[in-house]
């Protein structure tokens, strides 16, 4: 019986770098305690709503152990592993390890590359290691909870965190006097009615005529990341500040055991 994974993870990195963890995780000797991962992406700094209720009928019995991974795209995870640990606890989990890791951003483009091509070979081993320490802590009868709290961000340098801030502020001032709605754009003249952006979409806001309902869309860019035929785009203002400003490659991080 292998350790379960609880995923949402619309384009992919979360969910290797959870089935990295359980490669880790994997040894007899656990059985009666198999702990359960969860992975979420960060949206925001925030644990995303739409994994609250993909989530919502998954309980733990006998204080079940969980581990809470939150994967970013290189700028920050915020409060987000908080959040999850609030929700893990609230139905029934004891979390006793909890880890953030980079993944691709969603924005991320040819143009505007942000943390591209993550999770790499790197990053997949750094999680593999992750699981075989938690497997350890197990293995030992240790099954201490954490406080996700205790795992702080890397810092990224200040002159790209006070340029980013800048950004932000501009971009909010901008909204209150000309409020605008992003979502992804289709190009008409290459996209071949396959059908492959409705299926990735985890939100289902794509329509049967390919058109997004914006009310539901939650911009995971999973429709422009599975298209076959790079029909779909997503031109966000957010890609090319966070590609400039958050380009210096971030680690994993991890906890297993809470400061007291």
């Amino acid at each position: 019986m292998e350790p379960k994974i609880i995923c949402f993870s619309p384009t992919g990195g979360g969910e290797k770098i959870a089935k990295a963890i359980r490669q880790g995780l994997s040894c007899n000797g656990i059985d009666n305690m198999e702990p359960y991962i969860f992975v979420i992406p960060v949206y925001g700094g925030h644990m995303p709503k739409i994994a609250k209720e993909r989530f919502g009928n998954v309980h733990g019995t006998d204080s079940r152990p969980a581990i809470l991974v939150a994967v970013y795209g290189n700028r920050a995870f915020e409060n987000a592993l908080v959040e999850l640990e609030a929700f893990v606890r609230g139905h029934g989990f004891n979390p006793i390890a909890a880890g953030a890791f980079v993944c691709e951003h969603s924005y991320s483009t040819a143009e505007t590359p942000i943390a591209a091509g993550r999770p790499d070979t790197d990053d997949l081993k750094d999680a593999e290691a992750f699981g075989i320490s938690v497997k350890e802590k197990i293995l030992a009868g240790d099954l201490t909870p954490i406080n996700a709290a205790d795992l702080q961000d890397e810092p990224s340098p200040e002159t790209s965190v006070k340029n980013f801030s800048s950004f932000i502020k501009e971009y909010m001032r901008q909204q209150e006097d000309n409020p605008r709605t992003y979502i992804p754009e289709l190009d008409k003249d290459l996209c071949s009615g396959c059908g492959t952006c409705i299926e990735a979409c985890p939100a289902e806001a794509i329509r049967e005529d390919f058109s997004i309902d914006a009310s539901r869309c939650v911009l995971c860019c999973a429709c422009v990341k599975s298209c076959p035929a790079n029909a779909r785009s997503f031109k966000s203002p957010f890609a090319r500040p966070l590609s400039e400003n958050f380009s210096v490659r971030k680690s994993p991080r991890w906890i297993l055991n809470s400061f007291l």
